[in-house]
């Protein structure tokens, strides 16, 4: 996802499952497939820690995304997770997405 619109849409209606790091925010697709999205404010930190938090996520949505259901999903990064190396953030977010729609990794 890539317009604000879409953002909104899926963060002012849609379910959310929080985890320690971060906040999941997640609704039905009308596509075939799952889509995301993700948000790292400055609060977390530089550019090149946003990036890597944003990178971690992207790969882990990756691995499990054929396994998903159809979602628009939308991962706010909290306080804290700046800190996070690639395996933790990971190993936290990966459980969320397996109680979403079944996903494995591959």
């Amino acid at each position: 996802m890539r317009k604000r619109g879409e953002f909104l849409a899926i963060q002012n209606g849609g379910k959310r499952l929080p985890t320690r790091h971060f906040l999941l925010v997640y609704r039905p697709a009308r596509g075939t497939q799952a889509r995301l999205g993700i948000t790292v404010t400055k609060k977390i930190g530089g550019a090149v820690i946003r990036n890597r938090v944003k990178r971690a996520v992207r790969e882990t949505f990756r691995r499990v995304r054929t396994g998903l259901a159809p979602i628009d999903l939308v991962v706010i990064a909290r306080k804290g997770s700046g800190a996070l190396d690639g395996g933790t953030i990971r190993a936290e977010i990966e459980p969320a997405l397996a109680t979403l729609g079944g996903g494995r990794p591959a």
